[in-house]
């Protein structure tokens, strides 16, 4: 893929492949946890050059990017992939490199941020409900992601920035949900743009809970039982849980009942992620509360994770291999009609 046509949610099988790579390390799987993460680094090397590339060389196309709201939000993948991959790299060798990726990923975000506050301004409030969809929860997911990447790479007693940002995106998740649940009710969605992005639902609940959970470990709750902090992360694990059924039976009615063709599309890896951040987040807060069945659901999770990952990994290498062919054939027959011109006149 040329840089100029870089998709702003290009950096999504990073998040992917990174929490992936978590959870496998959190199972004890070494081997497989080592290899997903340098997958990891080497799309993201090759996706930062490319981002860089566009930015440098076509900055009005990025320019309208970022004005679009069908495409401002896909820029979070960059933010919550840089952090993720920071999370992951934190406890080995790479730490000096773990720490350089949210020095890039904050900014980003806050920058973001500010181009959601002018496209909420400008739209207004029907607006945003008439273009509100899946991806809008990225926003959640790049805050809470800067969380985690900072709590791993300066553990200690919880900052008061730390507990503002997690709360800041817990709050803006409920936000997101209402603007989103406008759109639902009022104009319903076609069967084709039911896609695989609205699982960000899910994922940002669940990065919700797992920066929580995390936090709560480095002092954030209180030990009481009845601690508010507690309270939350169980009904975001709650709510979490129970957007599973209807997001699986959102993908029956449209791939099943309205017969959407079941093929490749780089979407699907935001199915992935929000899988895995599930599988590490019910982990993480069966770890906090103690709760060890939480954990063994947690676990089991992670190889559904997995599953998920491969299917998709190898949809994507299919998909590359026949464009690759595609364009092969075209060459061929582009030079065998140059070198027979004759033919096209006979």
């Amino acid at each position: 893929m040329r840089a100029r046509h870089l998709p702003p949610g290009a950096f999504a099988p990073v998040m992917a492949t990174g929490i992936v790579s978590q959870g496998l390390a959190a199972v004890s799987a070494r081997r497989l946890s080592e290899a997903l993460l340098a997958v990891a680094v080497v799309l993201y090397g090759g996706l930062l050059a490319k981002l860089v590339w566009r930015v440098v060389r076509y900055p009005r196309e990025v320019a309208a990017d970022l004005g679009d709201p069908a495409r401002l939000f896909g820029f979070f993948t960059f933010v919550a992939g840089s952090d993720v991959l920071a999370v992951r790299l934190a406890p080995g060798p790479a730490r000096a490199a773990a720490s350089a990726l949210p020095t890039l990923a904050i900014p980003a975000a806050v920058l973001l941020l500010g181009c959601v506050a002018l496209m909420a301004r400008r739209l207004g409030w029907g607006g945003m409900v008439r273009h509100a969809e899946g991806t809008w929860f990225l926003t959640v997911v790049g805050i809470q992601s800067a969380v985690l990447a900072v709590a791993a790479l300066a553990p200690g007693r919880v900052r008061s920035a730390e507990a503002f940002a997690w709360v800041a995106g817990v709050l803006l998740y409920a936000a997101v949900a209402t603007v989103v649940t406008g759109r639902l009710t009022r104009f319903g969605v076609p069967p084709r743009e039911l896609s695989p992005p609205y699982w960000i639902t899910m994922g940002a609940c669940a990065i919700s809970l797992l920066a929580g959970a995390r936090l709560a470990r480095h002092g954030l709750a209180a030990p009481r039982p009845g601690a508010p902090v507690r309270i939350v992360l169980m009904a975001l694990w709650g709510w979490a849980t129970c957007l599973l059924p209807p997001l699986l039976a959102a993908g029956v009615w449209r791939h099943l009942v309205h017969r959407v063709p079941l093929r490749y599309e780089p979407a699907w890896w935001t199915i992935v992620f929000p899988t895995g951040m599930y599988a590490v987040s019910t982990a993480a807060l069966g770890e906090a509360e103690g709760i060890h069945r939480l954990v063994r659901l947690g676990h089991l999770a992670v190889w559904v994770a997995l599953g998920a990952w491969s299917m998709v990994a190898a949809g994507m290498a299919h998909a590359r291999w026949r464009a690759g062919r595609r364009r092969r054939v075209q060459a061929s027959n582009q030079v065998k009609g140059e070198e027979n011109p004759a033919d096209g006149r006979s």
